[in-house]
């Protein structure tokens, strides 16, 4: 469900893997497809997964050169390191491409939906534009007053929205008609690494100076507001859609905060129940058969108290792709059915919400 945060006041719960493992992460992604958070550890030369459930960490690919902004499109994650972009097979972790584009330091990263990539050089001030097809490349922006940083695609208005090094930092723009940059907003904010988008249309902003998160809407008028705050040097954020939650990199090595070299994970859901998400797994004991899904499907779970239950399915971007129920229903077993009619062939991730608990399945639809 796309949610307007209904309070000001969120509730910070954190849930880390292995501090052993983690070493200046420095972007995060969510793979829908997957159902995981993956994670380019800076220092660490490699791409790390993290159970979205579990929060156990694995190694997806070592990555050579520090990687920093990570991106999927489609089966491929595509990786940000020094001057280079590096692409990965995203189910497998298998190696497809390295391609040297020049660069100085290539840090944030993010595409539109004509098949182009845009990334920010952050030492030389520049954004390149990679066309994902023929791997062809062109400087698209030069000569930015500031480092530019975290990057997204705005598609309403053609455009690419970043945040830029530096104090007094401002968020700017860069049309995609013609490659010219303005100013969206001045802020007061110093060091801003990344930039997120909720699916109500706000937006989120890492600062090294504020160590937390600040949250604009759609327009960027009236300020932003501060929601996230302790954290270490968070990096280029992520966040999830269908979960509602921020997933962030704290790349900060050193310091008495709790997130110190670590990700944290901060729910923006109902206010009923502002809680980390893996805080109760598998409560609901959701499952779905069959799956795949050839016509139709039973989906069962039980209710541990009588609630309102939504059930959505999303697309591997994390787009609604249907509403399967909306309704309020009785304790104990409940089944629901759906039909895959409507919907085109793939991996879509299954959400069901009640004001308690969430929890989300990885569903095929077969051809």
């Amino acid at each position: 469900m796309k949610k307007i945060l209904l309070s000001l006041s969120v509730a910070l719960l954190s849930f880390a893997g292995s501090a052993q493992t983690y070493n200046s992460p420095e972007s995060i992604e969510f793979d829908y497809a997957n159902n995981r958070w993956l994670i380019a550890n800076n220092s660490g030369n490699n791409i790390l997964s993290r159970n979205s459930v579990t929060g156990a960490l694995s190694v997806f690919a070592a990555c050579p050169g520090g990687p920093h902004g990570i991106e999927i499109v489609n089966d491929t994650l595509y990786v940000c390191a020094g001057g280079s972009l590096k692409g990965f097979n995203v189910n497998t972790g298998a190696s497809i491409f390295t391609k040297s584009l020049g660069a100085t330091f290539l840090n944030g990263i993010t595409h539109d939906n004509s098949g182009n990539l845009y990334i920010t050089d952050f030492s030389a001030k520049k954004i390149y534009r990679f066309n994902i097809a023929t791997r062809a490349f062109n400087v698209y922006v030069t000569g930015l007053a500031k480092s530019p940083n975290g990057i997204i695609y705005d598609q309403p208005n053609n455009r690419c929205i970043f945040v830029n090094w530096g104090t007094s930092a401002p968020i700017m723009a860069v049309s995609l008609v013609d490659s010219t940059t303005s100013t969206i907003t001045t802020t007061t904010l110093g060091n801003c690494d990344g930039i997120a988008k909720d699916g109500a249309g706000n937006y989120y902003v890492s600062s090294w100076n504020l160590n937390g998160i600040s949250r604009f809407n759609n327009a960027f008028t009236g300020g932003p507001v501060t929601v996230v705050t302790g954290l270490n040097s968070p990096a280029d954020i992520f966040y999830n859609t269908v979960t509602d939650t921020l997933g962030v990199p704290n790349s900060g090595t050193s310091g008495t905060s709790i997130y110190t070299n670590k990700t944290s994970y901060h729910y923006f859901g109902s206010a009923a129940g502002l809680n980390d998400l893996a805080a109760a797994p598998g409560k609901l004991g959701l499952s779905v058969n069959p799956n795949p899904v050839v016509k139709t499907a039973e989906i069962n779970y039980k209710l541990p108290a009588d609630a309102n239950v939504l059930i959505e399915l999303f697309d591997v971007n994390g787009k609604l792709a249907k509403t399967i129920t909306n309704e309020g229903q009785t304790k104990g077993e409940q089944t629901t059915f759906f039909s895959k009619s409507g919907l085109a062939a793939g991996t879509y991730l299954l959400k069901i919400e009640t004001e308690t608990f969430v929890e989300t399945k990885r569903i095929i639809i077969a051809e």
